[in-house]
């Protein structure tokens, strides 16, 4: 039977140990917008409304795939701060937050002094993250009431972060997510004893609840192999674990911005993906996927592009998480009941 994927780290680059990639707080100036002064017998100097020009052509997406350590127990908390202040204002100026989750150890182990968290947010280029970080954001966005409730947010949440042990930058494409078509053979079977055949039809019993998991799986590759190992996943593995009940988020090659402490790695990429599962025993199963979707041609391309993954993977280990998938649902910010004139 052939192990779709190792059960945990799997280490072919001996000697090295695994890259975290950190960055540090850094403001940046935006392009200049037009500045309006709000029309008032006591007008407030410091209101920055704004009008924003047409959306920039899309180019390769940027996203920051951010490691957080949380007080014990607080994850709930900061995910709630997070989804009612942060992420409405950050949507509003163009981000698109995937989800936020925190680490789970389902075999045991994981700090007895804090927990572990991820979010990924999603920005239409590098240029447009830069133009989000701190004051710059005002440029986008202005500053209102939506304004301040993320700042303040923020300062509530920092009440919980004990800080980050690495931060992601990513540049790719979310996953397709199907649909696929892949018909059926033209074959007959009856229950019975198994026969000498190789094949291995199945049938599937109902669906199992249980309690979502994402694995976030990270590779060290090598040098340059990002579009072959990426082609590989897209047309050879995802359609396969699509059909037996994964669904992919996205697959991306870790870059190093100059903003960043990182430095690329002349030996070696570095990729992260991650793909979602109805639970861990979920994601068990999956490691022998011919018990849940058969061995047709689908499950032969699923094997040969595996085996080609393997071959220009030089490190592997994967880490799970459980929380929320944001889905980015419609926001109502009311524009506020004020008028304004250009500042001369």
């Amino acid at each position: 039977m052939i192990e779709l994927f190792p059960q945990g780290r799997v280490d072919l680059l001996k000697g090295r140990s695994r890259v975290f990639v950190v960055c540090i707080p850094v403001i940046f100036f935006a392009l200049n917008c037009e500045t309006l002064a709000q029309e008032s017998t006591t007008m407030d100097n410091s209101a920055r409304p704004v009008r924003n020009d047409v959306a920039r052509a899309r180019g390769v997406e940027f996203l920051v795939l951010r490691h957080q350590q949380l007080r014990k127990g607080s994850h709930q908390k900061f995910y709630e701060l997070s989804r009612d202040g942060v992420w409405p204002w950050f949507e509003k100026i163009g981000t698109r937050i995937t989800g936020q989750w925190q680490v789970i150890h389902p075999e045991g182990g994981g700090s007895e002094e804090y927990d572990e968290g991820y979010r990924l947010a999603r920005y239409a280029s590098y240029e447009h993250w830069k133009n989000t970080r701190a004051d710059a954001s005002t440029e986008l966005g202005g500053n209102g009431p939506d304004s301040e409730k993320n700042g303040q947010a923020l300062r509530d949440r920092s009440a919980f972060s004990l800080g980050s042990a690495r931060v992601y930058y990513l540049e790719g494409h979310m996953a397709p997510g199907g649909p696929y078509y892949m018909p059926g053979l033209a074959e007959d079977y009856e229950v019975g004893e198994e026969s000498s055949s190789d094949a291995r039809p199945v049938r599937n019993d109902v669906m199992r609840p249980g309690e979502e998991v994402v694995a976030l799986r990270y590779w060290k590759i090598k040098k340059g192999a990002f579009e072959q190992f990426n082609d590989a996943s897209i047309e050879g593995v995802w359609p396969f674990f699509e059909k037996i009940g994964a669904r992919i988020i996205g697959q991306w090659k870790v870059v190093h911005p100059e903003e960043g402490e990182s430095e690329e790695n002349a030996e070696f990429d570095e990729v992260v993906m991650m793909t979602r599962y109805e639970s861990y025993e979920h994601w068990k199963a999956t490691r022998e996927g011919v018990e849940l979707g058969g061995n047709g041609p689908d499950y032969d391309a699923l094997v040969a592009a595996l085996r080609l993954r393997r071959s220009l993977s030089l490190e592997t280990s994967v880490e799970y998480l459980q929380g929320y998938m944001y889905q980015s649902p419609p926001k109502f910010l009311p524009g506020l009941d004020e008028r304004y004139r250009p500042v001369k």
